[in-house]
């Protein structure tokens, strides 16, 4: 098999469990109320700004999809380097990538329609069938107007869709295996896509939500697809910058390079903004966020994945086998993130009823720590224990493993991606010694 990416399972097993307690404290103790935030002490985001900025790390997981789908498509365009003419094994491996883009768009429906959590869009606030079932004790009024918010899943599903298409593209015209020329492309574009992002927004949101109100579905439908993921898409292609460094195997020094050098320059532009502009509390929970924390965000993402490219990517046998060993839980979450995501709304308020009932305030989740840290530690551990138990099961029956049989089947080829004994414990990995 392919020789995995350590950093992008543990950052994404990471932010999966960043995700787990951030909701069940933002929904499940304070109903996503925006007024939580704006009512807060200033100074609570001042001593906790790692993690207030951690909490806007949702663009994290287009990065990490980007770089995991450019390393896979790059891998697999590379044994077609010299072919003039798309064979059908060819054929159904880009097949297989845009099937996969598909499968993210229709799950971040089924998302919008049962499990997400409640959530404020367009004016007013929506809640989901089960989500909202579980919470309320009885259906929630479901309205269509919430499948025109765009989750993470639909950031993802459309940011790959458009990466797929630009990465095939520069392989027809015989550009991709010209890295400058790709690296410069894909930074140009995401470059464009994060500074035009709030020019875009600030032309066309009214015009959407007043579709939307108007019922001029068609007109939606368009605008979702185009604002939805911008300025995030942008994210996804940085991330396929990494993706096809590594798939060549290009020289540590040169990754660092780009990494830090644009990741510093982003920090620093951040920081100028802020300074001119100020920050206010309630901008963390704006959406999209505004652009001096979209700048603060990718510098910080491009930081860490360079560093961490250096100590788990490029480094020895038996210190890549020491990180395998010290990071399996991260891992294993990895391996079902796109499940738990999707599951964690109902779960986490469910925990959060019989919680409340054991506690003994069945109206409204007390806002002490004394009772929040608990209930934060049991979400953690129901899921810590579900996860250990699904591995007995090799994963089965979950949303990846619908994805893996389905994108299987149209590849013709058969994965090992939910396998723990190939993805979490295979000692020959640490080589990437196998073939697929």
């Amino acid at each position: 098999m392919k020789r995995r990416l350590l950093y992008v399972d543990c950052l994404r097993g990471f932010f999966i469990v960043y995700i787990l307690w951030l909701h069940a404290f933002n929904a499940v103790v304070y109903n996503n109320n925006p007024q939580s935030i704006e009512n807060a002490n200033p100074w609570i985001f001042v001593v906790f700004a790692p993690l207030v900025i951690l909490a806007t790390w949702a663009p994290i997981f287009v990065m990490l999809s980007g770089t995991a789908h450019a390393y896979t498509m790059h891998q697999n365009l590379l044994r077609y380097k010299d072919v003039s003419r798309i064979t059908p094994e060819l054929n159904r491996l880009l097949l297989g990538g845009l099937v996969n883009s598909f499968l993210l768009i229709c799950y971040s429906f089924i998302n919008m329609i049962f499990f997400h959590h409640r959530m404020p869009f367009n004016g007013r606030f929506y809640e989901t069938l089960i989500t909202g079932l579980i919470w309320k004790g009885n259906f929630p009024d479901f309205s269509i107007d919430i499948l025109f918010y765009t989750d993470a899943l639909g950031n993802i599903g459309i940011s790959l869709f458009f990466l797929h298409i630009t990465l095939y593209s520069l392989w027809q015209t015989g550009e991709l295996f010209d890295r400058r020329y790709t690296f410069r492309v894909l930074t140009g574009i995401a470059l464009t896509l994060l500074f035009i992002s709030p020019s875009i927004h600030r032309a066309l949101d009214g015009i959407f939500y007043q579709a939307i109100q108007e019922e001029r579905w068609g007109l939606a439908w368009l605008l979702k697809f185009l604002l939805g993921s911008l300025p995030n898409m942008a994210y996804g292609y940085l991330g396929a910058v990494f993706g096809i460094a590594l798939s060549e195997r290009i020289e540590l020094s040169k990754i660092r390079s780009y990494g830090f050098g644009l990741g510093i320059s982003f920090v620093i532009l951040a920081g100028a903004l802020i300074w001119i502009y100020g920050l206010a509390p309630v901008e963390f929970a704006q959406s999209p966020l505004p652009l001096k924390i979209q700048v603060l965000d990718m510098g910080l993402m491009l930081l860490l994945v360079a560093y961490l490219i250096g100590v788990m990517e490029y480094t020895t046998v038996d210190r890549r086998e020491w990180w395998m060993r010290h990071t399996t839980v991260l891992r294993r979450i990895s391996m079902v993130a796109l499940t738990i995501f999707l599951l964690e709304g109902p779960v986490a308020v469910s925990l959060g009823r019989i919680y409340m009932w054991i506690i003994g305030s069945p109206a409204e989740f007390p806002k002490n720590p004394v009772f929040i840290i608990p209930f934060i530690l049991l979400v953690l551990l129901f899921w810590y224990g579900i996860v250990r138990f699904w591995e007995r099961l090799d994963f089965k029956y979950g949303a990846e493993w619908l994805s893996v049989q389905i994108v299987g089947w149209v590849k013709r080829k058969k994965s090992v991606r939910l396998d723990p004994s190939h993805t979490l414990y295979l000692k020959t990995e640490l080589q990437g010694s196998q073939e697929e």
